[in-house]
């Protein structure tokens, strides 16, 4: 394989084959003279690829794999890991799981990922419909917090904080009302109510009081903000 003056970095590729399949690869003269024998019945073979960034090297090592040895080994996800010398790797607001920057992650690279993100990713298990782990790890789906409805127009967060929901006039050709959110200093049910009177907030509508929540009532003795 020919180098480009700017592939510089190497980065080490390993690959997890299974006993079987080890001797699959010789049966079909495939061979990988660098592979040893480790604990599990599993053979681990390194080679090194050399890119400008690990996305470069990523798609050589998936070339490579799959000109070689994915007839005999099947999809690289499961066999295939990369490491991240330089830890480019990182986690941020923008962080698609299944970039090839972010894909065939060494089990380093996991830990310092999902200790970065803080709770927002974890290890990917999960298959798609061929059965195949598209990424290294993935997204944590949060529970939405639910909120107590109060009145027509009241609602509470989970945290306390209660809302106006305001009914917006149309605007322009827009013939359709939209609904928003209004956040208020009040925190009791009759306070609420007074602030919305007091700001205005339901010059457009008809303010109810009558459908308070019953699961969950929000006691007048709570003290205002």
């Amino acid at each position: 394989m020919m180098m480009k003056f700017n592939d510089f970095q190497k980065y080490q590729a390993t690959l997890h084959i299974p006993y079987e399949k080890y001797f699959e690869l010789i049966y079909d003269t495939k061979y990988l003279l660098e592979a040893r024998l480790s604990s599990h019945r599993m053979f681990i073979a390194c080679k090194s690829f050399y890119g400008c960034n690990r996305r470069s090297a990523v798609a050589k090592a998936c070339e490579w794999y799959n000109k070689n040895v994915r007839q005999v080994l099947g999809p690289p996800q499961a066999t295939l890991t990369i490491d991240d010398p330089l830890a480019e790797v990182v986690y941020d607001v923008d962080f698609v799981c299944t970039d090839l920057r972010n894909k065939y992650l060494d089990n380093p690279t996991i830990e310092r990922l999902i200790k970065d993100a803080d709770g927002d990713l974890e290890w990917e298990k999960t298959s798609d419909s061929s059965g195949q782990v598209t990424a290294s790890v993935k997204r944590v789906k949060r529970r939405r917090k639910k909120e107590t409805q109060l009145t027509d127009r009241l609602v509470q967060s989970s945290g306390g904080t209660i809302y106006y929901k305001m009914l917006d006039l149309p605007d322009g050709k827009s013939t359709r009302m939209k609904m928003r959110k209004i956040k208020l200093a009040s925190k009791s049910l009759v306070k609420a109510k007074k602030e919305v009177i007091r700001r205005g907030l339901n010059r457009f509508e008809k303010f109810s009081s009558t459908k308070e929540s019953s699961a969950n009532p929000l006691s007048s003795s709570i003290k205002a903000a």
